[in-house]
């Protein structure tokens, strides 16, 4: 009997399941966030109460859709030109004249000493997170705090995926992934996956801003 000869190697595994990527924004959207962040930072625009969040400064953005898109839509490029093959990548494909897109919402979070993000997921198709400002503060008591326990060090964000029991001892599955955001690092997710943050106790203030966004064929 002849032996099979397969003409691939799966040493490496298979990957599949929600697609995240982060990269780096400009310098401009840095500066435009910001800016327009302070425009917001007023009790008539506190958004707080429409959020999970257990912060207490969070603000919806005015005018969002004029200014934001042309600064961010090269991000949504590389998020779909990296799409692995799959149903998703498919669809976009058959679009026969592309897609658009449009934000559903979009807010600046400023979050304190011990605030946190509670598990919880957005609405839409796809979310994305934008750090506009991490002090050193919170990364030096990062590495201080992992470096003496070993565990999930404070300020990050946590994204789950599939059951908890899926992330037990020889499970075989990878239900979590953790990043320690720094300034000028998106993330962009599909906007059903399931993240958190973790507080600090560093006396600063953490600087992101996150948004839906919807998919649509143009």
């Amino acid at each position: 009997m002849s032996k099979r000869k397969f003409e691939f190697n799966t040493r490496g595994g298979f990957s599949w399941g929600p697609h995240l990527i982060a990269s780096e924004v400009s310098d401009e959207l840095i500066t435009t966030l910001s800016k327009k962040g302070k425009e917001v930072r007023k009790p008539e625009f506190d958004w707080s109460e429409s959020l999970a969040g257990k912060i207490k400064e969070e603000y919806k953005f005015q005018d969002e859709q004029k200014w934001f898109p042309p600064l961010f839509h090269q991000h949504l490029l590389d998020y779909f030109d990296s799409l692995p093959e799959g149903k998703s990548k498919e669809t976009m494909k058959s679009w026969k004249n592309g897609f658009e897109w449009q934000l559903k919402s979009m807010w600046i979070n400023y979050q304190g000493p011990k605030e946190y993000n509670p598990p919880h997921n957005h609405g839409g198709d796809l979310s994305f997170v934008i750090y506009v400002d991490i002090p050193q503060e919170i990364l030096d008591e990062n590495e201080a705090f992992q470096k003496e326990t070993g565990k999930l060090g404070p300020g990050i964000i946590v994204f789950d995926s599939g059951d908890s029991v899926y992330g037990n001892f020889l499970s075989f599955f990878n239900n979590t992934i953790n990043f320690t955001p720094k300034t000028g690092m998106v993330l962009i997710f599909p906007a059903y996956l399931t993240h958190h943050v973790y507080a600090f106790e560093s006396d600063v203030k953490r600087v992101s801003v996150s948004g839906n966004i919807i998919i649509r064929e143009k």
